[in-house]
């Protein structure tokens, strides 16, 4: 089953705006900024990736998706 979420921030802001969600599956969670998989988490191997370099909005995206997974 599929579950599409939106990131809320941790910093005090309210939102990303829609711009920030989080799609959690049975074994992995993607975030997904702007239209963008940007980084992922398998939750058999427990590994966290990056799926590449990103400017400062998406970094902002990761850190707080990274918080999200408990990294």
């Amino acid at each position: 089953m599929k579950k599409i979420v939106e990131l809320t921030p941790t910093n005090g802001r309210k939102s990303f705006n829609g711009n920030c969600k989080v799609i959690e599956t049975e074994g992995k969670i993607e975030l997904l900024s702007y239209s963008t998989v940007v980084a992922e988490y398998d939750k058999y191997l427990e590994e966290y990736k990056e799926n590449g370099k990103y400017g400062k909005t998406t970094n902002i995206h990761i850190q707080h998706f990274k918080n999200y997974i408990g990294l």
